[in-house]
């Protein structure tokens, strides 16, 4: 095949153009994910039939999971490529999680529900100092 001519180098250029716009629109800031694209993944009204008791009930494991999700991405990000890692193994996950809570969330003040106690924080686990060995 030959050179390029000048309606092909427009039509590659315009190509290249809207790809850049629809994967800068997978891209969200500061890593951040895309609250709008949880959405999708969560039908609405999952919880109308839910009492308040028992949306209450699955408040705690769900933010327990997210938790979970941000450590994995974030320590799946800290090596060679992790960001496409973390991106095919959790990100997913993690959105659905989220559409989930955010459902929750609407499905709770719909039916004006107390808004959930706050979760206790775990205690930070003991380290050792640097420099000094473990007592045995």
């Amino acid at each position: 095949m030959g050179p390029m001519n000048s309606l092909e180098r427009r039509c590659v250029a315009i190509l290249a153009l809207v790809a850049g716009a629809c994967l800068a629109g997978c891209a969200t800031p500061n890593g951040a994910p895309d609250d709008s694209m949880s959405s999708y993944l969560v039908s609405p009204g999952k919880y109308q039939l839910y009492s308040c008791p028992q949306m209450a009930a699955l408040e705690p494991p769900l933010r327990a999971r997210e938790g979970e999700l941000v450590v994995l991405i974030a320590k799946a990000e800290s090596g060679p490529g992790g960001a496409v890692a973390a991106t095919l193994a959790y990100r997913a996950d993690y959105l659905q999680t989220r559409g989930e809570l955010a459902e929750l969330g609407k499905a709770s003040a719909a039916k004006n529900c107390p808004p959930p106690a706050p979760m206790a924080e775990e205690a930070p686990p003991k380290t050792v100092p640097k420099g000094r060995p473990a007592r045995r």
